[in-house]
């Protein structure tokens, strides 16, 4: 009986050095990944196919991950979202769960927490 395809997922982190660190981190999982580096290209990859699951950073160079959390409620996708932000506070992880996101991390991501919630997402 062949094996069902890997999970795929979206990451959306403008930073490459963090972008490449959640790539790595999440295909040791054995999860597929497509990451982009903004909105706008997020939004092209998610017109092409869809994900298991989308992470996003909450600033980005072109809009932030609401503008990407709104793209995915306003075409009714399924993807479940997890927003990621050097500046969490109490106001901006209410915003983003209202908007739909599954769960909001704070940076420094501990890796371990990451990959976790993830899981849990899926």
């Amino acid at each position: 009986m062949p094996s069902p395809p890997p999970l795929s997922l979206l990451v959306i982190e403008d930073e490459p050095d963090l972008r490449t660190l959640y790539e790595l981190s999440l295909v040791r999982e054995g999860y597929d990944i497509e990451t982009a580096g903004s909105v706008g290209h997020a939004c092209s990859l998610l017109r092409e196919r869809s994900f298991s699951a989308v992470i996003t950073d909450m600033r980005l160079p072109d809009g932030t991950g609401l503008d990407v959390l709104n793209f995915l409620e306003s075409h009714s996708r399924h993807e479940k979202a997890i927003v990621i932000t050097a500046y969490g506070s109490a106001e901006n992880a209410v915003e983003a769960l209202k908007a739909g996101a599954y769960d909001y991390l704070t940076k420094p991501v501990d890796l371990k927490q990451f990959r976790a919630v993830v899981a849990s997402a899926l």
